[in-house]
């Protein structure tokens, strides 16, 4: 597939959209490039939102509609054209078939009513040369015995789920998870390969945006599906590429939607790229989110980026921990950890440095935390 022709197509739809129209007026779309594409405005979900709430009805094209709750719309529409899921079930058999799917018998576990889920992966599956049977989510007793009966290999659905099957007695030799913080935990995917008897790999997709980047068999991290996207990690700041390494927002230009274009969409995750010939890959997946954000210690911390490791150690992250920043004699930084729990788990500082690269001052345990994810008392910005 030609990026740059499909890129230019999708830029071609984009400009006479109402969300695209004026932010993309006097520009040369013809001379944009997957390189050159940061030439090009951002997007945020609060315009679609907007443009959504204003035009709830599937526009003239559409072949296919998914739902996704939305906390500012109730459900947030995705429209798709016939040419739209064609493309996409091409461009995403090219990436199941790198993973060596064809002549295997996959059953895919994630939902076929309302959410994109099993859409996303049933069609390009079949293309790719897999024979795909439709279960959906649920019975995990039951998925585990047709496994037995008629020797399905591949498992297409979350990892938690993928757990309670092989607590059933499940196995597959390769499953492709998706729609859970997945490889970001630590030590989750060794315990839910050696759970299935087989290999486990992540994938990163939203409704708005399909599945954009996933793991090859090497393991090394989310690659970005080049025929799906472009991928970019932007200081949430300075909206400038992060340097390889450096966590940042994860922003994605979609290849395969022109009727609803998503155009260097700030997706509001946070991600690390490493960007190799031409391609970007995330080694840590996609790993929190940008929405609040302190500098400590002159490093750049998200309160959510702790999630996956607190996780790790039996910590709920939503409402089970917080981050306290104070000020030091002579000005240096203070940062607590208070979590929610009866004692400090061993060795959970150091994991926690490896992941942030900041040195926590404490850690405190306390079983009736409440209150808010961070709290600054550097400026008396909070009690």
């Amino acid at each position: 597939m030609d990026r740059t022709a499909r890129l230019r197509q999708i830029l071609e739809h984009a400009r006479n959209h109402p969300v695209y129209a004026h932010k993309l007026e006097g520009i040369d779309l013809g001379t944009i490039t997957p390189e050159t594409i940061a030439q090009l405005p951002l997007t945020t979900r609060e315009e679609w939102i907007a443009y959504m709430r204003a035009n709830p009805y599937p526009p003239a094209g559409s072949a296919l509609v998914h739902l996704t709750p939305s906390p500012a719309l109730g459900w947030m529409p995705e429209y798709l054209s016939q040419d739209d899921l064609e493309y996409q079930s091409q461009a995403l058999a090219a990436h199941f078939g790198r993973l060596g799917v064809a002549g295997k018998r996959v059953l895919v576990a994630f939902s076929y009513h309302v959410f994109a889920g099993g859409w996303l992966f049933h069609e390009a599956l079949q293309k790719a040369g897999a024979v795909v049977f439709p279960h959906g989510p649920g019975e995990a007793e039951r998925i585990a015995q047709l496994v037995q009966v008629y020797g399905f290999e591949v498992l297409v659905c979350n990892p938690s789920f993928a757990l309670k099957i092989a607590q059933a007695g499940g196995r597959f030799g390769l499953l492709l998870a998706g729609g859970e913080p997945f490889t970001s935990v630590p030590g989750y995917r060794e315990k839910l390969e050696q759970a299935i008897g087989g290999v486990a790999l992540d994938a990163y997709g939203t409704s708005e945006l399909g599945i954009v980047a996933g793991e090859d068999l090497h393991k090394n991290g989310l690659l970005e599906a080049q025929e799906m996207a472009i991928l970019e990690v932007l200081d949430p700041e300075t909206l400038k590429p992060t340097p390889d390494g450096e966590k940042g927002e994860l922003v994605v230009t979609a290849l395969s939607r022109t009727l609803m274009p998503m155009i260097r969409f700030r997706t509001g995750d946070l991600a690390i790229a490493v960007r190799e010939n031409g391609r970007v890959r995330l080694p840590r997946g996609v790993f929190g989110r940008t929405d609040l954000m302190v500098k400590v210690k002159g490093v750049k911390l998200y309160p959510t980026e702790l999630a996956p490791i607190l996780g790790a150690f039996g910590i709920d992250p939503r409402g089970g921990a917080q981050l306290v920043v104070e000020s030091k004699e002579g000005g240096t930084d203070k940062l607590t950890l208070r979590i929610k729990a009866e004692a400090v788990p061993p060795m959970l500082g150091e994991a926690l440095q490896r992941a942030t690269g900041i040195k926590l001052d404490e850690i405190v345990a306390d079983p009736t935390l409440e209150g808010p994810p961070l709290i600054d008392r550097r400026f008396s910005k909070n009690p």
